[in-house]
């Protein structure tokens, strides 16, 4: 994501993780006005002035049928039918797989991190 606002120090990168839903709130402060009381997200001004802030460590994301959350680490991805049923697993290790060319759900080794990340978006999501 980029963005670019007057009075912002250009060319800053930050690996903080941020939602879609956070564009809202930060463009209401940037331009110094109220957010409407319905309003959800976190402005990002202060990850926007100081790209070392302590920031989110996860990120949720939808598309169609699919709900992934996003650490600083892995992706991971459930995919469900309308009964809510998951029929689909993705898991990518960003460290060793950058592109997301190697689904790593069903390694034994990563029994946990399937388990742990599930567990986030089933709280998420009710």
């Amino acid at each position: 994501m980029i963005i670019s606002a007057p009075g912002l120090t250009a060319g800053q990168a930050s690996s903080g993780l941020v939602e879609f839903v956070d564009l809202y709130p930060t463009l209401c402060e940037l331009c110094d006005l109220p957010g409407p009381e319905h309003l959800e997200g976190t402005s990002l001004l202060p990850l926007l002035e100081d790209s070392n802030n302590k920031w989110e460590e996860v990120a949720f994301s939808r598309f169609r049928d699919g709900e992934s959350v996003k650490t600083d680490r892995y992706r991971y991805t459930e995919w469900t039918d309308d009964d809510g049923e998951v029929y689909a697993r993705m898991l990518y290790d960003h460290q060793l797989d950058p592109n997301e060319n190697t689904n790593i759900t069903e390694l034994p080794e990563n029994k946990q991190i399937v388990e742990d990340l599930s567990k986030m978006l089933e709280n998420t999501i009710q």
